[in-house]
């Protein structure tokens, strides 16, 4: 398993530090997850397209390790970091965003999904807005004809503020349950414009459960 691709150029000693510290860390929430419980499984066929949420993500990850799951992530430092840990973990990590990369990063996920890989896509991102869908899994979904499932993870956890998506890391022993459902590609099958079935699954997405961020009050 190999990442194709890499780091678009070469950084200086202050950002590997800081690429290292921030894996280090990603790390440590990878060994905390060890201790949560899933009270719910995913029945859901494989390959397939996994729509998710940016900011519901880390249990999901956990969940599909050691599977040869492909997923995508920033290139930036974040994205970096994110994407070492993932592949300790079997993962294979597309890099790129809308702003760097992001047609590479989809061709490589197209080629993983066509080589028998299920692919995990957080949708909202790879900046936002915050659980606002994008065309990319909708776009994957329909050129290999995989199945698309809907899917969010309710579980207790951290929130990072400062994030664009508001990341959510689970607690010690979090307990997680998946609300999820397969999209109806046959519905839109015929339909011109995609971003119709991406505004209809994001609708469904959003219905599986209930936003449970709430931004502090000032």
């Amino acid at each position: 398993m190999a990442r194709a691709n890499k780091p678009p150029k070469k950084i200086g000693p202050v950002k590997k530090i800081v690429r290292a510290l921030l894996t280090g860390v990603l790390q440590i929430f990878f060994w905390v997850m060890k201790t949560i419980k899933f009270k719910s499984q995913l029945d859901i066929e494989h390959p397939c397209v996994m729509a998710v949420y940016h900011d519901e993500l880390m249990p999901l990850v956990y969940y599909f390790r050691n599977q040869g799951v492909a997923s995508i992530a920033s290139q930036n430092h974040f994205g970096y970091a994110i994407a070492k840990v993932m592949e300790r973990y079997d993962y294979e990590v597309a890099l790129g965003s809308p702003s760097r990369g992001g047609k590479d990063a989809f061709f490589q996920l197209l080629r993983a999904a066509r080589k028998g890989k299920s692919i995990a896509f957080t949708v909202d991102g790879s900046r936002g807005p915050r659980h606002e869908m994008k065309q990319g899994a909708m776009m994957l979904a329909k050129k290999t004809k995989l199945p698309l499932y809907l899917i969010r993870a309710e579980y207790d956890g951290w929130r990072i503020e400062k994030s664009w998506d508001k990341s959510k890391f689970p607690k010690p022993f979090a307990s997680v349950s998946f609300n999820y459902k397969k999209f109806d590609m046959e519905d839109y099958a015929d339909e011109a414009d995609i971003n119709v079935a991406v505004l209809a699954a994001q609708k469904q997405l959003s219905g599986l459960q209930i936003d449970d961020y709430k931004a502090p009050s000032k």
